[in-house]
């Protein structure tokens, strides 16, 4: 919570709110994650393959985005799942999930230099 004085005698407080996950993000972490509370890395890979298309993915690049949003220096405190907010984050962070935007404008682009040709 945020607060600060306002005159010197009031004190203003306010609520910081995050934004929720989508319904949509719950229903495929709840469908993954077998309705439980964390998601291990196999299942992140089920999700990967099922859900996003991604035949390449195996149990270790799974494993590798665990880590890289776990990066906590004490390795007592490394969880090695990831939460409902973990996967909201994973899902729409630029660095670990890239869009594919990128991909598809290549696409177009080599389709038209083939009809010019």
């Amino acid at each position: 919570m945020g607060s600060y004085r306002m005159c010197v005698c009031f004190t203003r407080k306010y609520r910081i709110t995050e934004a929720e996950p989508p319904s949509d993000v719950k229903d495929a972490f709840k469908k993954f994650s077998e309705g439980g509370n964390h998601m291990n890395a196999d299942q992140l890979r089920q999700f990967l393959v099922e859900f996003q298309g991604d035949d390449a993915t195996t149990v270790q690049d799974a494993q590798q985005i665990h880590h890289r949003r776990h990066h906590h220096h004490i390795p007592k405190f490394r969880r090695h799942s990831l939460t409902l907010d973990d996967f909201h984050h994973y899902l729409f962070s630029l660095d670990f999930n890239p869009p594919i935007m990128d991909k598809i404008r290549k696409r177009e682009n080599d389709k038209r230099k083939k009809k010019d040709k």
